[in-house]
């Protein structure tokens, strides 16, 4: 090969050596990078309901009602108390001069007054409705029932004791008691004084259970007759 055909072949080959080093010169392109993705939280995946079944949420529960405080209970004393009539035919001379009511803790109590020591019977029982003695007339009182009360002895005025000369219990159809606000009695009148017995009137909030008794006052011989009725 002659000088001049190796001078073309090594110029030829430093072409090819230029270009490789030119493509070596400049900066690498970038390897291409995928941005990473941001991790999200898995999402709440439901099972797979199975064919047939259908899923029963729960009851909803209902706030706990407290159990109501127990009964009070009754009052001892009362608990044997009736509603039947009760009567003592013992009677007395001496002259019925105050008729006062009272309340008590279970009962409210009337108090008919007989200034002597001898025994005075009773007549007590519920009746339609109370009549003046001796006429008859019906005697109303406030209440959902009516209790005549018989006290045996006279009405003062009606007595011939001469105690008190002039001075009467009341007339007939006189209120003697009213107590409207009270547990079991609304009012007491006065029904009349005839043979020697005065009857009264006694106006209850209903038929309620009662008692009846005498006692005698030693300090000033004063004998009593005593209604409670129970509340």
């Amino acid at each position: 090969m002659t000088g001049r055909g190796r001078l073309a072949i090594v110029a030829v080959a430093c072409g090819l050596a230029v270009a490789g080093c030119g493509s070596d010169q400049g900066a690498a392109p970038p390897a291409s990078t995928t941005p990473s993705a941001s991790v999200l939280p898995a999402p709440a995946t439901t099972p797979p309901s199975t064919p047939g079944t259908t899923t029963t949420p729960p009851a909803p529960t209902s706030p706990t009602t407290p159990a109501p405080p127990p009964a009070k209970p009754a009052c001892p004393e009362t608990a044997g108390w009736r509603t039947d009539a009760r009567d003592s035919a013992v009677m007395s001379r001496d002259a019925l001069y105050l008729v006062r009511a009272g309340r008590h803790a279970c009962f409210d109590r009337l108090v008919f007054d007989v200034n002597g020591p001898a025994a005075a019977g009773f007549a007590v029982r519920y009746v339609p409705v109370v009549t003046t003695d001796p006429k008859g007339d019906p005697l109303p009182v406030p209440g959902g029932a009516a209790l005549q009360i018989v006290v045996r002895a006279p009405a003062l005025g009606t007595d011939g004791s001469g105690h008190q000369p002039g001075r009467v219990l009341a007339a007939v159809g006189d209120t003697l008691v009213s107590t409207p606000g009270w547990p079991s009695l609304r009012a007491v009148r006065f029904a009349g004084s005839f043979e020697g017995q005065s009857t009264f009137a006694a106006g209850v909030r209903t038929q309620l259970p009662f008692r009846v008794f005498t006692q005698l006052v030693p300090q000033d011989q004063v004998r009593r007759v005593v209604v409670d009725i129970a509340h």
